[in-house]
């Protein structure tokens, strides 16, 4: 089966590399002799770019080169929104930011402080001034909003340019206290991206490298959200096409962004923001692959990755690419990143990949995984995860690049890579086009990151991460299901963290399959509504068995449970895990703590009220979905088990860190047993080992004989 774009590895042009075209021949001649077969090209701490003659001449001596040692050649696009600002700044981005102030005998004063993020990077956000205010009335110790009025028009404010700004002010409408939200206004160098010019700007892309071979295109981390926590678009095309999409000014529902209402629709004008900044990123993503086919043909590499803020973080809502699955319609595979540091983000990542693949044109999973030190150790291990795993590398990066990774060749790894390469395609070959067919699913529940949009959402990553390593741990095969996905009759058990909001044909779908008696595993918050806007809390109560506090008044979780602090490199700030305490109906309770109930039953369902995957009580969970693994296997290793019709099945094995594999185990009827190696994959026709590969230093004997068939 012939395979392309098996091994990608990135291409950095600083300054100085741009200049040596001797340096980039080398360059390229050496990614060949390490076994990658494309390069991906990014100017990258650069003075030139594609448009100036010097740029354009490094990338046409990169691209000729590696043409002429038979490689493809990726072009990487900078953000639409970075180009052609110059030329129309009428089509910039505006931002807007809250601020609280408190009224005092009609007069307020606040803060304003500057986003940390935007700009072009010669330049930072500018404040413009107040473009929005509302005075707000609370309900009680509760805090949650009865009303807000937009009284902008009853402020009289002035600003004071200190080193932190200030505004000072009254408010005619609030004569003596009372509470303001105060919405500044940034003016930002970038381009609004639903402006056209964002859209012409990815056609100039598209087209400046006409002629030369140039086989596909990367946006590489690409979002249009604004990348900062609590910073909102409010620029006239973004609020444009918010109105035409749901039928409502953005601008009127302000404080619900970051506040609760006692109405309960705050999480659906959240979601429809989001939602927004993810069509707005599909929809160039979409106009970015139909320029570049008009230019170098059909059939192109389309790349890259949006897990971006941590890996699989919650911080990508803010960059408007969360909707990992919807997104991967315009590109050439199920792409995400990881870094070595954490064994976990290697783990979770790799399998989210394989399961954004399932959803992808291609099938093919992509892991540009990276560290900021490398080690001999790390790539062995991780480079054979990924191998068994059937997921391929895009090496980052050849050339320069900072504090974000080695700066191949020089660095101590370069040398190992050709050996990772090597491995990765044989198994890449092995495996073919078989794919895992778990039993076990995890619901990816975006939506509900949107509509709770404070700082426990960044619980959501840590227990999908640890749920999804902890399976692989335990050898159980599981689905990184979207939330478009219906089709639950695959599976028998569907584990869905954070119900908090969900489409309604996805909430229609759960409750038929546990109707029909399909194991549903609930965790974390509770269920508030559907994306549409419609309340189902009474109908999760029906579901589980037990009435439910709201998902914004949980209260903090006081038994022992993970926390990892490296996953919050955002903050030093240790955020609470919540819990929220339930009260029986007609349920069961499975667990208490702490004198509350926090897990309940009813039927063939479950509600676990807390982060149930970061907890020892996740353990019970996982001994009872051991019945779905396919091979019984010790730990020490990781596996796959996957499938290419009804007839051949190929199992993949290899041992966790400097572990030699040591398994003994029954397959389709035989008896398997391997002993030493690090390595190891299995191949079987009907019930007929067909085929075996792995490293030299192990043995795999079937029905007690040595196998002496050799790989496919």
């Amino acid at each position: 089966m012939k395979m392309t774009y098996e091994a990608p590895i990135m291409l950095l042009l600083d300054t100085d590399t741009v200049l040596d075209h001797g340096r980039i021949r080398r360059s390229v001649a050496d990614i060949r002799e390490k076994g990658f077969d494309t390069v991906c090209i990014e100017f990258r701490n650069c003075l030139y770019d594609a448009f100036d003659p010097q740029g354009y001449g490094a990338f046409e001596a990169a691209a000729r080169e590696a043409d002429a040692l038979g490689l493809k050649v990726v072009q990487i696009v900078p953000s639409p929104g970075q180009q052609g600002v110059k030329d129309r700044p009428e089509e910039r981005q505006r931002w807007l930011v809250e601020h609280a102030a408190v009224v005092s005998g009609g007069r307020f004063e606040a803060m304003i402080e500057e986003p940390g993020f935007g700009g072009s990077g010669a330049t930072r956000p500018r404040l413009i001034g107040l473009r929005q205010a509302f005075l707000v009335e609370r309900n009680g110790e509760e805090t949650r909003m009865i009303r807000f009025a937009d009284v902008t028009g009853e402020l009289d404010w002035r600003l004071e340019l200190d080193a932190l700004p200030r505004v000072v002010g009254t408010c005619a409408a609030c004569p003596g206290d009372g509470e303001l939200l105060l919405y500044a206004e940034y003016g930002v160098d970038v381009l609004d991206f639903d402006s056209p010019s964002a859209y012409a700007e990815l056609d100039r892309q598209a087209a400046v490298f006409a002629g030369l071979p140039v086989a596909g295109f990367a946006m590489d981390e690409f979002g249009t959200g604004t990348r900062a926590k609590d910073v909102y678009h409010a620029g006239p095309h973004f609020l444009a096409a918010f109105r035409a999409r749901y039928g409502y000014e953005l601008t009127d529902k302000l404080p619900l962004l970051l506040h609760e209402d006692v109405e309960g629709g705050a999480g659906k004008v959240r979601f429809d923001y989001y939602n927004l900044t993810m069509e707005l990123t599909y929809a160039l993503q979409k106009h970015a692959r139909e320029a570049f086919a008009r230019t170098h043909g059909t059939g192109l590499f389309a790349g890259f990755h949006h897990t971006w803020w941590g890996e699989g973080n919650s911080g990508d809502l803010w960059a408007g690419n969360l909707d990992y699955f919807r997104l991967t319609d315009n590109l050439s595979g199920g792409f995400v990143d990881a870094q070595y540091d954490a064994e976990r983000t290697m783990t979770s990542m790799t399998l989210l990949a394989e399961s954004i693949a399932k959803y992808s044109s291609t099938g093919i999973p992509y892991n540009m995984c990276w560290d900021r030190y490398p080690t001999p150790e790390k790539m062995d291990a991780y480079h054979r995860l990924l191998a068994v795993r059937g997921v391929r590398w895009i090496a980052h990066t050849y050339g320069r690049s900072g504090e974000f990774g080695p700066g191949y060749p020089e660095h101590r790894t370069w040398p190992l890579t050709e050996a990772c390469t090597r491995l990765e395609k044989e198994f890449q070959r092995f495996i073919g086009r078989a794919v895992s067919r778990p039993k076990v699913a995890m619901l990816y529940l975006w939506e509900s990151v949107a509509g709770m949009n404070d700082e426990n959402m960044h619980y959501h990553r840590m227990s999908m991460k640890a749920l999804l390593d902890k399976l692989l741990l335990r050898h159980i095969e599981v689905d990184v299901a979207p939330s478009f996905e219906t089709a639950y009759g695959k599976y028998d058990t569907l584990l869905v963290p954070w119900p908090v909001m969900l489409p309604e044909a996805a909430w229609n779908a759960l409750q038929s399959y546990a109707a029909e008696g399909g194991k549903v595993i609930f965790m974390g918050p509770p269920a508030n509504c559907t994306t549409e806007g419609r309340d189902i809390r009474e109908e999760f109560e029906q579901l589980t068995g037990a009435r439910v506090v709201p998902y914004m008044a949980g209260i903090p979780y006081e038994g022992e449970h993970e926390y990892v602090a490296w996953d919050m490199w955002f903050t030093d700030k240790r955020i609470p895990m919540r819990c929220y305490p339930l009260t029986l109906q007609d349920g069961e309770p499975i667990m208490e703590a702490g004198g509350r109930v926090l897990g309940v039953r009813k039927g063939s369902v479950e509600y676990f009220a807390f982060e149930l995957p970061l907890t020892a009580a996740f353990d019970e969970v996982l001994d009872r979905l051991a019945a779905y693994r396919e091979l019984d296997l010790p730990e020490g290793m990781y596996c796959k088990t996957a499938y290419e019709g009804e007839d051949t099945a190929v199992l993949t094995l290899t041992g966790r860190w400097d572990a030699k594999l040591h398994a003994a185990f029954r397959f389709r009827g035989n008896e398997i047993d391997i002993r030493d190696g690090s390595i190891a994959g299995i191949k079987f026709r009907g019930d007929r080992v067909i085929a075996i590969i792995g490293d030299t230093g192990g043995s795999v004997y079937v029905n007690g004989r040595p196998f002496e068939g050799g790989a496919d």
